[in-house]
Parts: C-alpha cells; sequence; structure tokens
C-alpha cells in the first residue's frame, strides 16, 4: 500500500513534536491494503482541484447562499457541533478529511486535528497546507496502539460509502467491516473524555443492492435502469451503500445512536453546484481539460465511465432526484459506549 516515504514522514514528525495544536502521532502500522478502485477514483477527481472543486461531500444551504462553499461549511460547522468540537483543545480525527475543510474549520476553533486519508494526492495537498494528514486507511488504526485513546471525538464526512466493496458483500463480511469501523472509533477515542461522539454522513438504500449488479459492467445492463445507474455509481466511485438500520445494529456494543438527520437536499444542491462549476471548467479552464485528456491516456477505462456517470447518463445527480431519491444522506450522531471491560 502507499505509505508517506521515510523523508516526509521524518520532516512531519518533528513539526508534530515542535507544534503546539498537533497530537504527536506515528504513521499508523500499515495492516489493510486500500482499495485500488477507490485509489484512483480520488487519483482522477484531484484534475477537479483545478476548477475549484475541493470539496466532494454534502452541503447545506438556505436561499440566500450563493456558492457550493456556503453551504459546506454551514454542513461542517454542523458536523463539529455534533461531535463536541465547541472549545480549544479539542482533540478531533476525521476519517477521510479529503482536502481538509474540516479540519482547517476545527483549527479556527482551536481544536487538535488529525486526518486520515487514502488518496496521496490528497494528503499532500493538506499537509502542503499546514494541516496533520496521513496517508493510509482506517483500519490500519486498529493495530496502531499509538493512536488509541488519543481523541475525543471522531468524523467520517462521505467517507463511509468506500469501506464495503461488493466483493465483501459477496464474502459475507459486510456487517463484520462495518463493526469493526466503529470498534476502531471506540479505540481512538479516549476513554475519559466526557460524552464522547462519532460523526458519520453516508448515502443509505432502502433495500439492499445486488452485488453482481454493481460488478457486471455498466454498459451491459438497460439504459436508464436503476441497476446500470448503480454499476456506473460503483465503476466510478467504487464503493457500496448500506441500508437503513444497518449501521446502527452493526454500531454495538461500541456506539449507541443519538441523532440522525436527513441530509439529502442539501447533497443535490452541492452537486448541483460542483456540476455547474465542472460544465464551465470544460469552456473556460485549459488545465481542467489538459488533465481529463492525460487521465483518458492513462486511464482511459476508468476515465471513460467517470465522464459518462457524471457528465452524459449524470449517474451522481441520479441519485438524488426525484420525490423518494434513490438513495439518502443520512448524518448520524454516535454516542460512545462504556463497554464493560473497558
Amino acid at each position: 500500500m502507499y505509505l508517506v516515504e521515510d523523508k516526509t514522514h521524518r520532516s512531519s514528525h518533528r513539526v508534530k513534536v515542535e507544534s503546539p495544536d498537533r497530537i504527536p502521532l506515528p504513521q499508523p502500522n500499515p495492516r489493510i491494503e486500500p482499495s485500488k478502485s477507490v485509489k484512483l477514483c480520488y487519483k482522477l477527481m484531484h484534475v477537479a482541484e483545478t476548477a475549484g472543486i475541493r470539496d466532494l461531500a454534502d452541503g447545506e444551504y438556505e436561499p440566500s447562499d450563493k456558492t457550493l462553499e456556503d453551504g459546506i461549511d454551514r454542513q461542517v460547522n454542523y458536523l463539529l457541533d455534533q461531535v463536541g468540537c465547541t472549545r480549544p483543545g479539542f482533540r478531533l480525527l476525521d476519517i477521510g478529511c479529503g482536502y481538509g475543510r474540516l479540519l482547517r474549520k476545527a483549527k479556527e476553533r482551536g481544536a487538535r486535528a488529525v486526518g486520515v486519508n487514502v488518496s496521496a494526492e490528497q494528503v499532500d495537498y493538506c499537509n502542503n497546507h499546514g494541516l496533520q494528514v496521513y496517508c493510509c486507511t482506517y483500519r490500519d488504526l486498529l493495530e496502531s496502539p499509538e493512536w488509541h485513546g488519543q481523541f475525543d471525538g471522531v468524523i467520517a464526512n462521505g467517507s463511509l460509502e468506500h469501506w464495503v466493496q461488493p466483493e465483501d458483500v459477496q464474502a459475507g463480511k459486510m456487517n463484520e467491516i462495518y463493526n469493526e469501523s466503529f470498534a476502531i472509533a471506540h479505540k481512538v477515542i479516549d476513554p475519559d473524555a466526557p460524552d464522547s461522539r462519532y460523526v458519520t454522513t453516508a448515502l443509505h438504500v432502502k433495500h439492499v443492492l445486488d452485488p453482481e449488479d454493481l460488478l457486471t459492467p455498466w454498459y451491459r445492463l438497460p439504459r436508464g435502469s436503476n441497476r446500470r445507474q448503480f454499476s456506473l455509481l460503483h465503476h466510478w466511485f467504487s464503493g457500496y451503500y448500506p441500508v437503513f438500520g444497518q449501521l446502527e445494529a452493526c454500531a454495538k456494543p461500541y456506539f449507541s445512536l443519538a441523532k440522525e438527520l436527513d441530509g439529502t437536499l442539501g447533497y443535490k444542491i452541492a452537486s448541483e453546484y460542483r456540476m455547474a462549476r465542472m460544465r464551465r471548467g470544460l469552456f473556460t479552464n485549459p488545465k481542467l481539460v489538459w488533465g481529463i485528456v492525460k487521465a483518458l491516456a492513462r486511464h482511459p477505462y476508468t476515465t471513460a465511465t467517470l465522464l459518462e456517470c457524471y457528465f452524459i447518463e449524470q449517474a451522481w445527480d441520479w441519485q438524488f432526484r426525484g420525490k423518494e431519491p434513490p438513495t439518502t444522506l443520512l448524518r448520524q450522531t454516535w454516542k460512545r459506549n462504556v463497554l464493560a471491560s473497558s
């Protein structure tokens, strides 16, 4: 798996020791090879950064908002409030931190914020902008004891959809992976932290998706069908969605669901802002166009699938449309349980 080079690691470690807003932590021990398709997804999506798109999750919008960032800032502040990051010195772990907007907002509140991410491009961006981010999968933290008990709260904003793949569902490992994710969040939170929380945002579906459909090449499925749309999403985005109530069952015995909020409309609006910005960029931004051309040359099938999914059949936006959208974005706040052995 990708690991931060030794030279980079030694340099970042010195900064962590010297800087009071950082938590001195070693590079997590490699345990699980991250999905190559997830890494490739974000490598290709990194081209959107040239169009100023550095936020890939949902938002929460009001009629007076004019930009993508207005709604995302509101949503990020909601997540920080929910996890309890309302005081200086709060220690926050952000799983799948993207380009670091949530980490920056936490630091503005006086928090000591750490991120983990499998995207080398996003990790480099964050560290080059003064954030503390490690290139690894969250599953590596299970066997990295130096990380255990180091945080007051954890957020996973939009990363959870990547944690299970259709192959995991076929192997009967889906619930096991979700349960392990709650065990990891439980381990990294300081047992003495009062009222500690874990906050997640994740797309959900009403019925279990057939993994065979997701693994079937999208062009073999009927145009306009739900099966084709979900296959397109998987072959670009690479992931699997939980069903309603599944995470609550898998959270036991580590966490209990304290609050749940439907953020589907906010995700829809955020996606529309991103789509408009990307479409403008195709006509006005040579760097964006050149980035897409290079991606097509290096990864032709996956890039073509991305373009088909996002711009042509618009499967990404499709999942939020209609009176009853195919997916539902749930923002969930989990309260850490005290285990008998703790």
